[in-house]
């Protein structure tokens, strides 16, 4: 059999057919010869390469092990859309106790493990990841801390956005719950508190009134967050925090995520009166921020049950889980819907699950493995 040289193929052709690959393929087509090496390092291949990704994206679900004597994250399985193809990421071993995987930007994640208050940027398709310097706000009266990771386009620069909301402490003046926020960027390596305009929140009681937060995607410069109270908007540019209220005789379930829909913030939401579901999003751009227009976009009133922890997949898919073991994709359009079943240890469910792109992206101090 006759052996073919890569010099055959021109290399605006190998960047094209690699570019296209899913990253397992391209971290196998690196070690074919120091071009295609070179090539895969570049960072303007990189960024084509994400560009093709985000035409394919996955579904990143985090297991979770109970038992008697507690919890344990250290699986996270990634599915492709088809839901054909499924494989388990072993998370890094210093990743303790985490609440669970706060987000996933350009292919890198950030882990969050709360009982240490350490914080990871980590990309589970090439097993890097780097551990960040300690936030600088402390407080052992912290009850609720929520992270929005997102890029700066503006700085091309990651950041992490921290927002902890602490009870006063036992004895103190201040008896009222607060507010603090810090940034940290991937560019200084480093945590930056910065003041906020808390509109709409600032006369409420945080720790009761709030209730649980998590975070949700950056849309067009706002971070969303809920809580079983609602819908939170933190503006990036105007650092202001507001309550968005829901539509009326409209109620969100008490564990219900935000999640981007066609570029705007969405939710599922239950009828007051009824159980029927129907997925809204919201116009809060520069010009409608302060009160935000909420828009009825689908009635899912006789269609498959959609659990309360459901994301848009794009080209009509929603996708929510069955259990705590099987996942659904279900196409609106088509009323049909397809379950996978994720092939976990006995005892291991799934604690959240997201929209992920795979991506090549490596940000200085990564180092290779998952073992950090």
């Amino acid at each position: 059999m006759p052996t073919y040289s890569t010099n055959y193929l021109p290399e605006e052709l190998v960047i094209k057919i690699l570019s296209s690959l899913p990253v397992k393929y391209v971290l196998r087509c690196k070690l074919v010869c120091k071009l295609w090496l070179s090539i895969t390092l570049d960072p303007d291949f990189i960024r084509t390469h994400l560009k093709f990704s985000q035409q394919r994206p996955s579904v990143l679900a985090e297991a979770v092990y109970y038992d008697m004597q507690g919890s344990s994250y250290e699986i996270v399985s990634m599915i492709s859309n088809s839901f054909e193809d499924s494989v388990n990421v072993p998370l890094p071993s210093s990743y303790s106790d985490p609440d669970h995987i706060s987000s996933s930007c350009n292919g890198l994640v950030c882990l969050n493990d709360y009982n240490n208050s350490n914080i990871y940027i980590w990309n589970p398709s090439t097993r890097q990841g780097k551990e960040l310097p300690r936030p600088k706000i402390q407080d052992h009266y912290m009850v609720l801390i929520c992270i929005g990771f997102y890029f700066d386009s503006v700085s091309k620069d990651y950041k992490i956005l921290r927002l902890v909301f602490a009870y006063p402490r036992k004895n103190a003046r201040q008896t009222r719950s607060s507010l603090r926020v810090e940034i940290y960027s991937t560019k200084s390596d480093s945590w930056s508190e910065i003041q906020v305009e808390d509109a709409d929140i600032s006369s409420v009681n945080y720790g009761r009134n709030i209730g649980g937060v998590t975070s949700g995607p950056v849309i067009k410069g706002v971070l969303y967050m809920t809580s079983n109270k609602g819908l939170i908007s933190f503006r990036l540019n105007k650092r202001v925090l507001k309550r968005v209220p829901l539509p009326s005789n409209f109620k969100i379930n008490y564990e219900t995520e935000v999640f981007e829909y066609e570029g705007c913030a969405a939710l599922i939401l239950y009828h007051n009166n009824e159980e029927s579901l129907s997925l809204w999003t919201l116009d809060d751009d520069d010009d409608n921020w302060r009160r935000g227009i909420w828009t009825q976009k689908l009635n899912l009133e006789g269609d498959i049950r959609m659990n309360w922890s459901s994301k848009y997949f794009g080209v009509g898919q929603l996708v929510a889980w069955k259990d705590h073991r099987t996942i659904i994709m279900y196409d609106y359009n088509k009323k049909e819907a397809k379950e996978h079943r994720l092939q976990l240890p006995s005892n291991w469910y799934i604690d959240s699950f997201f929209r992920h792109t795979e991506s090549l992206i490596s940000l200085e101090g990564f180092v290779n493995g998952g073992i950090w």
